[in-house]
């Protein structure tokens, strides 16, 4: 009875609970969207909307770094030239270049989803500010950084300009129908507005509503596949300098 005990025992550490949700499967009873509802639903998930703020944030964000980078670095390179205190600045910069990557790591992380490492900012290097500055300068990481932070500039003027476009454009068409019969010159006083204001005011424009509201889901597609490169960029740049 002693062997046969032993043979079926099974130890503690070896007992695990299977979770539907860790297997990706989903959980017992719920139903499976169709193709029609998977379209529609992308509206009502809330990582759209955390998608949608990570593009808008691309523009505030892109000119912090950018500015505060531009500004620090040309104005310690103007203090090495006349004093030695420019040396002390430049490691600083460095500092903030590592500060300011991990902001962007937290925004990936939380907004888009993404499992970006955070790296570390105090240096491991030691001596005085010049020795300092000389090891920081050799680290590709640390470089690959203020890659990132200066072409989040341009891409971030580019995701925020994609996102405002992409939701108020469909809006405003869905909007025309309704404006055009609650105000005179809607689309004010030009060479088109006459023509285009007629154009609303009949009753096939109605069809306009829909048309603009099935555009403002393909917008949410959209952007979501745009986050979804960003989010991609972010790793693939950020990922390798967290150690």
């Amino acid at each position: 009875m002693a062997s046969t005990a032993s043979t079926f025992s099974v130890r503690p550490d070896e007992v695990r609970l299977r979770d539907p949700l860790d297997r990706g499967e989903p959980p017992p009873g719920a139903r499976r969207r169709s193709p029609l509802g998977r379209f529609f639903g992308v509206v009502t998930r809330p990582d759209s909307y955390r998608n949608i703020a990570y593009l808008l944030l691309g523009l505030p964000l892109g000119t912090v770094w950018f500015t505060a980078l531009v500004t620090g670095v040309s104005t310690a390179a103007g203090m090495l030239a006349v004093a030695l205190i420019g040396v002390p600045m430049l490691v600083v910069m460095w500092y903030l270049t590592r500060a300011f990557a991990n902001v962007e790591r937290a925004a990936a992380n939380r907004l888009l989803q993404e499992q970006v490492p955070y790296a570390p900012i105090a240096s491991a290097h030691r001596g005085n500010p010049w020795v300092r500055l000389r090891a920081m300068s050799r680290e590709q990481d640390r470089w690959r950084e203020a890659g990132y932070l200066m072409a989040r500039f341009p891409a971030g003027i580019a995701t925020f300009t994609a996102a405002v476009t992409a939701l108020s454009t469909p809006l405003m068409v869905a909007w025309a129908p309704i404006h055009a019969r609650i105000e005179d010159h809607p689309f004010g006083d030009w060479a088109l507005s006459s023509r285009m204001e007629d154009a609303a005011l009949s009753p096939w424009a109605w069809f306009l509503v829909p048309l603009g509201l099935l555009l403002v889901v393909v917008a949410f597609h959209v952007l979501n596949g745009l986050a979804r490169a960003c989010g991609r960029w972010t790793t693939s740049w950020l990922g390798a300098g967290a150690r």
